[in-house]
């Protein structure tokens, strides 16, 4: 190749990276109430020790008219061994009242990337395990079937023919359940296959067989740990 080819080459190396730097990426954080997820939109907003956040604070959302307001997104950098990727994303509320709002915001949005964050209360039983898996059921099948309370005419439109291109599964505050399995299981890249994606895993399937590329991974956000390399891997694939 000459020297004006690889000056070429280079040039469009360079641009591509900066162009991948600088796209807002439209990212949809959702799970049910007290699993993580203001945590992870605070850290990428700041990145460092967070506080827990006390059930009284948890995200909420109010009504003009008959309707709950769609929250602004916010812009976030996220930079991760040499790659930095622009996040837009809200802030938004687990409570079942607010999972529609969660499909709004996808298809008002037209997300691209879908973060859907559970705990380790997921495999212990209970509501609260329940409502965090039951959360999971729900946006599959609205997903996979189209079937939701529209918002109204442009988002019926807009939401005919959307698909999230991927949708990636964090099983956050790893660090109260990370164990032998996992210290195994992780330099092997097949955490996937740890049991606290068991809950999850039929509806993972159906993801898949219609058409939407599914990841999954650890986080633990209060302490920041695997945050950054976790949403590179999803903005970069």
């Amino acid at each position: 190749m000459s020297m004006a080819g690889s000056a070429l080459v280079g040039a469009a190396i360079w641009g591509r990276t900066l162009y991948d730097s600088w796209r807002p990426r439209k990212v949809g954080i959702y799970g049910a109430s007290l699993v993580g997820k203001t945590t992870l939109d605070r850290y990428m907003t700041t990145p460092g020790e967070m506080e827990d956040i006390p059930e009284e604070e948890r995200t909420k959302h109010y009504k003009l008219l008959s309707q709950y307001i769609l929250p602004r997104p916010t812009a976030k950098r996220v930079k991760y061994d040499n790659h930095t990727r622009l996040v837009h994303s809200s802030d938004m509320g687990g409570q079942k009242e607010y999972w529609n709002l969660w499909i709004d915001d996808m298809v008002a949005r037209q997300v691209e990337a879908v973060v859907f964050v559970f705990d380790d209360r997921a495999f212990k039983g209970g509501k609260e395990s329940l409502d965090q898996i039951a959360g999971f059921k729900f946006l599959v099948d609205v997903l996979t079937t189209r079937n939701w309370r529209y918002r109204n005419l442009k988002s019926w439109w807009k939401g005919r023919k959307y698909s999230p291109k991927v949708i990636m599964l964090v099983a956050n505050k790893a660090d109260r359940f990370f164990d032998d399995t996992a210290a195994r299981l992780w330099p092997q890249g097949r955490i996937g296959e740890h049991k606290i994606f068991d809950p999850f895993r039929d509806d993972l399937i159906r993801l898949q067989k219609a058409g939407i590329p599914t990841k999954r991974s650890f986080m633990a956000t209060r302490i920041g740990w695997n945050v950054e390399p976790t949403m590179i891997e999803l903005l970069t694939s």
